[in-house]
Parts: structure tokens; C-alpha cells; sequence
């Protein structure tokens, strides 16, 4: 099976089924969410003990012997000392409550398998059981998790558009802004900030020339006019706006929740207070990794600037650009892992804001709905999901781009033309000629040609440079607004 398909397909045949299976019986959401405490809504009957018109209407004896039925509508004082019940997350069947449960199942799940599927190719090609320039299955993978991640992205777009008001002109405005900020970037000069898309853009009009003409797929290719890097540039800068809507509302919730637990609310999930001293080892913890995951973005955006950073450190260490280039994958990696397994801290901040809720409910004068106090509590809960989402989804779409980086690092800087006989497309046309021909396999290696590895670079490097940003420039003006918001 491994001479005839090669040792990435087979393996990710077994990683594909393995996971899948593990999947039918175990939920991946579970790892985040266990041992999560929430707040249960109190019942009717227990908020109905605050309100007079709930006592004088369960006095009254029902007409004609029938049941007598709860009143619906009914008002408790603010002030009201009602008791807030909390639960354990344990079980998958609490999971499923949730509305994206099953989202956050998928999304782990295929971020783990590309992981391993990666790990597997880079084995395999250490060890030279793939040629170098074979096929990476882990790209398809990586690029599965992205498109998985920007589709529930542009869902929570969607519904923050369709909701009116002040979320659809924040959608208008910050892609404005960060279409014109993209605009500056594209305008630096090369010597302050550059990822190399200028020689990556003409590297691959060259190639795709040279391919059409090879091919006969374009006639004439000598007098076909590519776009130029200007309006490929152009291109990218449409996406980056679009990317920085998208990232928006994550990154501003990502803002809220540090600025939260900067607060230092001291709040148990038990339904007890904390420790109050100022000094406790938990809070020391707590503002470091706050800390960590909001400044740390901003030393990724300083590792793309030349004379600050790049041109110092290579100066000072003498390494070689490939090397600083590895290390600042290896750092942004480093960074994002520490945000998803600093997730479950974020979940609970989420979760104790009911608590807060009622804490703050207790402070105000006038009277509320029983409904209100129930729907309130028990949103939390169920948006819970969405806010693992805008966590985990930024991070991963990252972690997938330096996936990417790093196997783009570990090609050679020519590729030496490989026979159709080596490649992966190869074995399946020997077993399948009708549906995969040995010129198909032609075409997919000249496209392998025109797709070079300093145009992937280039692209892939911008594009994970741009994400950290965004959602390092949003997530501190957050936290700002908040802490500043909660002091007025």
C-alpha cells in the first residue's frame, strides 16, 4: 500500500479514520468545557417568593377544581436576595446543549489531525521515505481548518449585519479602517517593512508563462498581459479589509474577557469568594498570562520590521535570514498555543459574568421581569460556544498558517523536476487511469511550477503578520475601552 500510494496518503487514511472514530465517542468540545462551572437559572417558584402578586395569586383557589396554573408575568425588586444555583460541565450531553457544540467538535478534530498528518509528512521526509518535493497532504489539511474557521467567522458576520443598528455600522467602519490601513502597509518602504510579495508576485507571472506556453494552454502567451503587482497588491488589500471585519468582533471580545480578568473580580466558580488578598498566587498567574497574550502579539508585528528587529537581531546573533525566519514561525507558534490552552481560563471568565450579572442586578433600584433574570443567566451559557469560537478560531487559522511556513522553510529554494512516476497522483492514475490520467498528473506538477515557494512565502507571511495584528490592535483597544468604560 505505501509503495503504490505513497506514506502521506496512507497515513492520513489512518489518522482520517482513527480520528473519526475516536470522534463517534468522545467529544473534543469536552476538553475544553470540563469542569467549567455555570450558573443554572433560578426557578419560577424561587423568584416568585420576592414578588407579592406571585404569593396573592398562588392564595387564590382555582375556579370549578381546576388546576391551578403559575402566573407568567409577574416583577421581583432588583434588590431581591434570590440565589443563583451552579452546575458542573461533566457530560457530552450538557455539550450538546450548546448551540455550536458540534462546531467546536469538527474544528479540534481537524486541527489535531492536520497536526499529526504534518508531523507524519515531516517524518517521513527526514527519514526520505517522500521525495522533498512530493505533494504535502498536510496543505490540504491545514486549508480545511481555515476554510472551517472563516466559515463560522462569516457567519457571526452575518448575523452581527443582519442584527442593524450599531454592529452593522461597526462592520462598515472597521473594514473602511482596515482597508486603508492595508492601503499604508502596501505603501512602506521596503527597507522598514517587507515580506517580499513584489519578487514572490513576478516569480509566479514568470512561471505561469512559461507553464501556458509549455502547455499550449495559452496561445500567445508572449503578448498576454498578467496583472501587475499593483493590482495584485490592490487584491490584497480587499482581502485584508475583509479579513479585519471578520476578526473584528472576536478580537474585540477577546478584549473584553482580558479586561475582565484584569479586573480580578475574585469571584469562585463554587458560588464562594475567593481569596481577597491581593497577593494570591492565582491572581499573579492570571495577570501574567493576560499580560503574555496581549503584548506578545505586538512583538510579532515588530518581527516583520527590518530595522528595528530583524536587521538587529541577525547583527547582534549573526544568523542567517532563514534562521530568523524560523525562529519568528517557532514564536508565533508559541504564542497562540499558549492562548488555546489558555482557553479554558477565558470560558470560565465568560461564565462567571452571569454571576456578575446578579452581583450588579443587586446594586440597582427598581423592579425586573422573572424572565428577564432567567433569559440573562441562561444566554450565557448558551453563548458560551460562540466565544470558545472567536477564540479558537483566530489562533488556528494562525497555527495553520505556520504549519505552512514551516514546510515552505524546508524547501529548497530551486525544485528539481520530479518525474510522474514519484509523485503521489501517480500511484492513484496506476490504479485508477479513468480518473486520474498520467497528463492530469503533467498539469498538476507544472501548476506545483507556477505556485513557487517564494510567492507562497510571501502571501502566507502577509497574511499571518496581517491576522496578528488586527487582533492585536482590536484586542488592546478593548480591553482599554472596557477598563476605562468600568471606571466612569
Amino acid at each position: 500500500m505505501a509503495m503504490i500510494f505513497g506514506v502521506q496518503l496512507l497515513s492520513t487514511l489512518i489518522i482520517g479514520l482513527f480520528m473519526t472514530k475516536i470522534f463517534s465517542n468522545y467529544s473534543y468540545g469536552l476538553l475544553i468545557f470540563y469542569n467549567l462551572w455555570f450558573c443554572v437559572p433560578p426557578l419560577t417558584e424561587h423568584l416568585g417568593s420576592f414578588s407579592q402578586a406571585y404569593k396573592d395569586h398562588m392564595k387564590k383557589k382555582p375556579r370549578n377544581g381546576d388546576k391551578k396554573e403559575a402566573l407568567e408575568d409577574f416583577t421581583i425588586p432588583r434588590d431581591s436576595e434570590f440565589k443563583v444555583r451552579y452546575n458542573k460541565i461533566i457530560s457530552y450531553t450538557q455539550i450538546k446543549l450548546l448551540p455550536h457544540g458540534e462546531e467546536i467538535d469538527m474544528i479540534v478534530l481537524m486541527s489535531l489531525s492536520s497536526v499529526l498528518i504534518y508531523l507524519v509528512t515531516e517524518l517521513s521526509i527526514y527519514f526520505n521515505f517522500t521525495p522533498v518535493t512530493d505533494l504535502h497532504l498536510s496543505y490540504i489539511w491545514s486549508l480545511v481548518v481555515i476554510l472551517f474557521c472563516i466559515k463560522f467567522l462569516c457567519y457571526m458576520f452575518k448575523v452581527y449585519i443582519q442584527l442593524g443598528g450599531g454592529e452593522r455600522s461597526l462592520c462598515a467602519l472597521s473594514t473602511f479602517l482596515f482597508i486603508v490601513f492595508a492601503l499604508f502597509v502596501s505603501m512602506a518602504d521596503k527597507r522598514s517593512i517587507d515580506f517580499g510579495i513584489d519578487e514572490g508576485y513576478t516569480q509566479f507571472v514568470d512561471e505561469f508563462l512559461k507553464f501556458g506556453n509549455s502547455t499550449k494552454m495559452i496561445k500567445g502567451s508572449k503578448d498576454v498581459t498578467m496583472p501587475t503587482v499593483k493590482a495584485f497588491k490592490g487584491f490584497l488589500i480587499v482581502l485584508s479589509g475583509f479579513v479585519g471585519a471578520l476578526l473584528t468582533f472576536p478580537s474585540f471580545r477577546f478584549g473584553a474577557l482580558n479586561s475582565q480578568l484584569l479586573r480580578s473580580a475574585n469571584v469562585s466558580v463554587e458560588g464562594e469568594d475567593k481569596p481577597g488578598y491581593k497577593e494570591s498566587l492565582y491572581e499573579k498567574l492570571t495577570q501574567v498570562l493576560v499580560h503574555f497574550n496581549l503584548i506578545s502579539p505586538l512583538l510579532v508585528i515588530l518581527c516583520w520590521c527590518k530595522p528595528l528587529v530583524q536587521e538587529h537581531i541577525e547583527t547582534q546573533v549573526d544568523i542567517s535570514d532563514k534562521t530568523f525566519s524560523l525562529l519568528r514561525i517557532g514564536f508565533i507558534a508559541l504564542i497562540m498555543l499558549v492562548r488555546l490552552f489558555s482557553i479554558k481560563l477565558y470560558a470560565q471568565t465568560h461564565l462567571d459574568s452571569a454571576k456578575r450579572y446578579v452581583q450588579n442586578l443587586k446594586r440597582e433600584a427598581g423592579r425586573i421581569d422573572h424572565k428577564t433574570v432567567q433569559q440573562k443567566i441562561a444566554y450565557t451559557f448558551q453563548y458560551s460556544s460562540v466565544v470558545v469560537l472567536q477564540i479558537l478560531t483566530p489562533a488556528l487559522v494562525v497555527l495553520q498558517l505556520c504549519l505552512i511556513l514551516l514546510s515552505l522553510h524546508n524547501l529548497p529554494d530551486e525544485m528539481p523536476s520530479l518525474s510522474p512516476a514519484h509523485s503521489i497522483l501517480a500511484g492513484v492514475s496506476d490504479i485508477i487511469p479513468d480518473v486520474v490520467s498520467q497528463s492530469d498528473v503533467t498539469v498538476f506538477q507544472g501548476m506545483r511550477a507556477v505556485l513557487t515557494k517564494n510567492f507562497l512565502t510571501s502571501v502566507t507571511s502577509y497574511l499571518v503578520w496581517w491576522i496578528v495584528s488586527v487582533n492585536a490592535g482590536v484586542s488592546l483597544f478593548s480591553t482599554c475601552y472596557h477598563h476605562v468604560s468600568e471606571q466612569v
